[in-house]
């Protein structure tokens, strides 16, 4: 009995012990309790600030597009059609996840088809030249045809004019003979005229064997002209002897006339005294110094002028179908003309038509050779992309980036045409790195401070101390299957060396900054109805609420644009905020200083 009184006695007094300390701790000693309340403060100062958002993501690379084998782009055969090019696959040098530089190499390839594909456009340029060819030389001879036609030569067919008809000039120097063509009337045979150069004559004569071997070519030797006589006999024409040459003499002896001797066959040309006339007879004689020495066993007969042509019209009447008129006939027959006089004019619609279809038959030979050319240039045109496709086959990088994935390996193969599209010839796939991208969300409260093409400061956990600059890029939102609002931000990132996708980053996006402004701490602004008010200590040492106009805020300070000026002292903490348990000490730094008083 004794011991259980001993037992509650100690009890109770435990509990009144532990309520008196209670006590003493939430009741504060007189000498600790201020007479009123007491306020923290801190000066209005000048200062920068910069507002902004900080946001989380991951890096995700800039997709570079497909790397491709060459395409074989406006290549065909010699007919025209599409070929296809079967590249190999000789060496890879990259591998996925490998970082790359443009101009690197990342895939060799071959093409062993390509030397047959030029080797069969060459093959078709030379048969396309052979028919140049044979196309020039007709219309080599479409030109002869028209010159013999117009009596004239032609250097340019682009000049000659239909409608200018023909004109026949005299081909030598000599008189008009056999001309019987009259102004106005129809041109009824192809023979024109014949021009005669009399100043000189062929001679024909002929030798014994004996006799021969005095005489040569180009040997001087004296005539004596000579009529025929009826009975049969020779008088002398002309007084005289004259000189001339041995032209020919032919070294084969043929048979004579009565087939019991033989004779050389020669020719001798003389000057014309003036009215010597094919016919006559010619006695002939060795000389020496312009004196006869020995006459020849045969006399020599005037054949023909040296210098004779007819001249002849390729153009004539047929009958009722075709009339040809001679529109000018400025000569007369026996008349001396000079070389290159105009003799004759034929014109008309006839005459215009057919030459003017002679000219465009001709035109339309020279259009097939300019076909024919453009051709030709456009095959050297393929040859030039075969050859260029042969310097393709080593595959560089584009850009700088990174290799997502390769799709072959050495010996594999790749068929390539004209119509394949990029996923049929891709090798690889790559990633830019120079640009690279931030897919994050930020909360309804935090989405007020960031807009279009901010500008953002990025760090990577993965590279500490190095800061990225970005934007924003786009800022759109939606709503999810539960309700809620969701705001997406994409950030462009200036990626350079070290930047790999998936890499954590941290992204400050900058929405507003200003220098040498108002500043307050953000504890000491408040707002009431909407409008942002702060506690200052007046003259008097009193607390005293004014509204400010605040700009720019962070986690640390307010802009204040006005309602404030620098050096005043703001209210951040009072002890009016305190519990009833909490106290502090006269000396405590929470205290103002002396001259702004207490309450």
């Amino acid at each position: 009995m004794y011991k259980k009184i001993i037992s509650i006695a100690l009890i109770l007094a435990i509990v009144f012990l532990g309520g008196y300390i209670t006590a003493k701790q939430l009741i504060p000693d007189a000498s600790e309790v201020s007479t009123g309340p007491r306020y923290a403060t801190k000066p209005v100062e000048r200062g920068d600030i910069k507002q902004g958002v900080n946001i989380t993501g991951q890096l995700n690379g800039n997709w570079g597009g497909s790397i491709t084998a060459p395409k074989p782009e406006g290549i065909t055969d010699s007919n025209g059609s599409s070929v296809s090019v079967t590249y190999t696959i000789e060496e890879v040098f990259v591998e996925p996840n490998q970082m790359i530089k443009k101009g690197d190499n990342l895939i060799r390839l071959s093409a062993a088809n390509l030397g047959e594909i030029i080797e069969d456009l060459t093959d078709s340029i030379q048969k396309k030249q052979d028919e140049i060819r044979e196309i020039n030389e007709t219309i080599e001879g479409k030109i002869d045809d028209l010159e013999d036609k117009l009596n004239q030569d032609i250097t340019d067919i682009g000049q000659i004019n239909p409608y200018d008809g023909i004109v026949i000039t005299a081909p030598i120097k000599g008189r008009l003979s056999e001309f019987t063509v009259e102004e106005g009337d129809k041109v009824e045979d192809a023979h024109i005229a014949t021009i005669v150069d009399d100043s000189k004559l062929k001679i024909s004569f002929k030798v014994n064997t004996y006799e021969y071997s005095s005489l040569k070519v180009g040997q001087k030797v004296l005539l004596q002209y000579r009529r025929k006589l009826e009975n049969g006999g020779t008088q002398t024409a002309f007084d005289g002897f004259y000189t001339g040459t041995i032209k020919k003499l032919n070294s084969n002896a043929v048979p004579g006339e009565n087939s019991m001797t033989y004779v050389h066959m020669g020719e001798i040309e003389a000057d014309n005294p003036g009215l010597v006339q094919p016919g006559m007879v010619t006695a002939i004689y060795t000389e020496n110094n312009g004196i006869p020495v020995t006459g020849l066993s045969y006399n020599g007969t005037v054949v023909s002028y040296v210098n004779e042509k007819k001249v002849y019209s390729t153009l004539y009447s047929d009958s009722d179908k075709t009339t040809i008129i001679a529109t000018d006939v400025p000569v007369n027959s026996n008349e001396f003309v000079e070389k290159g006089q105009i003799l004759v004019r034929i014109a008309g619609a006839d005459v215009t038509k057919m030459i003017q279809s002679d000219v465009e038959s001709i035109m339309n030979e020279y259009k097939k050779i300019n076909d024919i050319n453009d051709d030709i240039e456009n095959i050297y045109k393929k040859i030039d992309k075969v050859s260029l496709l042969t310097t393709k086959m080593m595959v560089t990088a584009p850009s700088d980036g990174m290799v997502s994935y390769v799709n072959y390996r050495v010996g594999d193969t790749i068929v390539a045409s004209e119509s394949s599209d990029q996923w049929s010839l891709q090798l690889m796939d790559m990633y830019n790195t120079d640009e690279m991208y931030i897919y994050t969300t930020v909360s309804d409260l935090d989405v007020l401070y960031i807009s279009q093409d901010a500008p953002v400061t990025v760090t990577v956990d993965a590279l500490p101390g190095e800061k990225f600059e970005g934007s924003v890029m786009s800022l759109n939102q939606y709503t999810d299957r539960d309700g809620k609002t969701v705001y997406n931000v994409q950030i462009r990132v200036m990626g350079r060396e070290g930047l790999r996708p998936g890499m954590n980053t941290n992204c400050f996006v900058n929405s507003g900054e200003a220098f040498d402004t108002l500043l307050v701490p953000i504890e000491a602004v408040f707002e009431e109805n909407g409008i942002q008010k702060v506690e200052i200590i007046n003259a008097q040492g009193q607390p005293e609420v004014v509204e400010i106009e605040a700009g720019l805020m962070n986690d640390m300070y307010v802009e204040v644009l006005s309602g404030l000026e620098e050096g005043q002292q703001v209210v951040t903490g009072s002890t009016k905020d305190l519990m009833p348990s909490e106290s502090v000490p006269e000396d405590d730094s929470f205290l103002p200083s002396k001259n702004q008083g207490t309450n």
